[in-house]
């Protein structure tokens, strides 16, 4: 029976978890997009800008870094 490395796993899924809230402002932006011009700011849960592009290159890094991490301790 193989094992799996646990620590790789945990740090996998903590990466995979943790590169949603750099996600969160892009899908938030576009699925309240038809309130654009509602005069009250804002209410946002990260505090990122939504229309940073170098936010969704963090969320992929984050990711697939977190995938590698969760295939390397699964399959170890």
């Amino acid at each position: 029976m193989k094992s799996y490395s646990r620590g790789l796993v945990a740090a996998g899924l903590v990466l995979i978890m943790v590169s949603f809230l750099f996600v969160f402002p892009y899908v938030g932006y576009t699925v309240n997009r038809q309130y654009a011009n509602v005069t009250v700011a804002p209410i946002t849960m990260t505090g990122l800008d939504p229309q940073n592009p170098v936010n969704l290159y963090i969320f992929v890094v984050l990711f697939f870094g977190g995938i590698g991490l969760l295939v390397k301790g699964l399959f170890k």
